[in-house]
């Protein structure tokens, strides 16, 4: 009884362990197709509806510095013209700078909207923009169908891992060591599960081998006391007919 007690003890972190391990593995390598898929596609890659960007100018300064890495939630502009009331005042959005917007024409922009939807002449959906850094607004307003997805805030850790994965050593080190760790520790439990199971086939082969001899020892040992025994009674019954 202890020793399957023990048995269980250590074998209850290692299954834990394991099923972490597997559940880390298959999420990373989800993402990973995921974000390739959709680049192959022609898709910007985003990540359960989530995407990140770097801010590369200065229009946000004060909110967002040059170099921020900002998390954004993907928006359908096409679907906001039905239910605009998702943007307001004061949102921080981004989105593709329609004609007009000078340099970044074209780009996409993170901006603060300083006019919640309205309708224009053309009786399209519009918001009025700003960058926080600047002195007034953008010279055209954007059209609703532009915006892309409302920035949630920005993230240091992304910003950190950003600047690592920029190098070669920097992605193996994040990416790629990781991926070949949980790969080798896959092998090494399959390898060991393996075994285990190989020798607990061998140790059953081994006990009913051993079943089988006992129970031929057995008949044997029942037949050589029958026949002794019978050779006992067939004796005595001789000696009582000559007396």
């Amino acid at each position: 009884m202890e020793n399957k007690e023990k048995k269980k003890k250590i074998s209850t972190p290692v299954l834990i362990l394991n099923i972490i391990v597997t559940a880390l593995f298959l999420f990373v390598f989800a993402c990973l197709c995921t974000v390739m898929i959709q680049s192959m596609t022609g898709k910007e890659p985003t990540l359960f509806g989530y995407r990140s960007f770097i801010v590369v100018t200065d229009s946000m300064t004060g909110t967002y510095e040059k170099g921020d890495v900002i998390i954004v939630r993907v928006l359908d502009g096409e679907k906001l013209e039905s239910d605009p009331t998702k943007i307001k005042e004061g949102d921080v959005v981004t989105f593709v700078a329609p004609e007009g917007f000078g340099q970044v024409e074209g780009y996409t922009v993170t901006h603060r909207v300083v006019k919640a939807p309205f309708e224009g002449e053309d009786g399209r959906l519009y918001i009025r923009t700003k960058g926080d850094a600047a002195a007034g607004n953008d010279a055209v307003p954007v059209p609703l169908a532009n915006v892309t997805g409302l920035v949630l805030g920005k993230s240091e850790v992304l910003a950190g891992l950003q600047s690592v994965l920029k190098s070669k050593a920097g992605f193996l080190l994040i990416i790629v060591v990781p991926l070949v760790l949980i790969a080798v520790w896959q092998i090494a439990v399959f390898a060991v599960a393996s075994a285990k199971e190989k020798r607990k086939k061998e140790l059953a082969s081994k006990a009913g081998e051993l079943a089988d001899d006992e129970v031929e020892q057995i008949k044997k040992r029942a037949v050589e006391e029958y026949l002794a025994k019978r050779d006992d009674d067939g004796t005595d019954g001789d000696d009582t007919q000559g007396r």
